[in-house]
């Protein structure tokens, strides 16, 4: 596994994760393309693109290899590779990738799907071509009613969710957003029925929140997931699906919405980073519109569970969230 870059001279470099995107996105003719296109290797069936071209078409200030690890830096970006992982890092920022970092002839190899659904996205997102105005988030607290999600040492998924989801409405009007909220009591919906609710909603974004559960008391940690693109599997496991969903139209702008909630909100809370995830879940594959869901902590982690249940936890995540979608606005809000 990659571990996050230590914290000594030899990484002298801007990794603020404050707001990633824009940080990313700040750099402007920096991570213009340096070559007209990426080079492909064919290595075992898959399409890769080798680690040196990264570092050229990106152009990256430098590159260094050092046995299995690949690092790559620029003023405002600091990029970490390992051969073999399932993960790489971007400013400190744990994204998980469809398939393991490759080796073949010395050089490391990734994925052209990882590196056209994750990397180019997060590089370059001033690149990704279809923008939209956003005037509107949909904000969707996870369970409600006889559905309770997670039963934790404190309470239910279900209340901490919509605490959290009034919270970020508070938060995004005060911001100057609209919003909509498939719930604000104790009610229960469909999944198909709040991915209608808000397919009807023009100009918006998606945020369904959630905090997570497991049957190890020890785990803990923030995850944001984004739909995984076709052709490939969950970060948490299944088969890989050939089918397009309505959301994959999406993709850049998911991973890109994923990346700005993320990283803002690693930065502003006390919390292991479980990565920058994609799953198939139901609420997010029929979506029309950039769409993630986040995990707020573990209701099951006795520690992680007393923070949920605190008024100031909560109130820290909403301000994350809507912080970091006014960066995504800014990015990719179109006009």
């Amino acid at each position: 596994m990659v571990r996050a870059l230590p914290k000594n001279p030899i990484f002298a470099i801007t990794v603020c994760v404050t707001a990633l995107l824009s940080l990313v996105a700040a750099a402007g003719s920096a991570h213009a393309a340096g070559k007209d296109e990426w080079s492909i290797v064919k290595y075992q069936g898959r399409e890769y693109v080798s680690d040196k071209n990264v570092h050229e078409f990106y152009r990256f200030e430098t590159f260094s290899p050092s046995g299995k690890d690949r690092i790559f830096r620029s003023n405002t970006v600091l990029m970490r590779w390992r051969i073999g992982a399932q993960d790489i890092y971007i400013n400190n920022i744990k994204f998980n990738l469809s398939f393991p970092v490759a080796e073949s002839g010395g050089m490391a190899l990734l994925s052209v799907i990882d590196l056209a659904k994750l990397i180019d996205p997060v590089l370059r997102p001033k690149y990704i071509k279809r923008k939209q105005k956003i005037t509107t988030v949909i904000v969707d607290p996870g369970h409600g009613a006889h559905d309770s999600g997670a039963k934790g040492v404190l309470g239910y998924e279900k209340n901490y969710a919509l605490n959290l989801g009034l919270r970020v409405r508070k938060e995004l009007e005060a911001r100057g957003f609209k919003v909509k909220m498939t719930r604000t009591t104790d009610t229960f919906l469909t999944l198909g029925e709040r991915v209608a609710f808000a397919n009807k909603v023009d100009n918006a974004i998606f945020v369904s929140v959630h905090f997570n559960s497991s049957g190890s008391r020890s785990a803990s940690g923030i995850e944001t997931y984004a739909l995984a693109p076709q052709g490939t599997a969950s970060t948490n496991g299944g088969n890989a699906s050939g089918s397009f969903n309505n959301g994959n139209a999406r993709d850049a702008e998911n991973i890109a919405l994923a990346t700005a909630v993320h990283a803002m909100a690693m930065h502003r809370v006390d919390a292991i980073d479980r990565g920058i995830k994609r799953a198939r879940f139901n609420v997010l594959r029929g979506i029309n519109k950039p769409a993630i869901l986040f995990e707020g902590g573990f209701v099951t982690n006795s520690a992680e569970a007393r923070k949920i249940d605190s008024s100031a936890y909560l109130d820290e995540l909403a301000k994350a969230i809507s912080d970091a979608i006014v960066n995504f606005q800014k990015v990719l809000g179109g006009s």
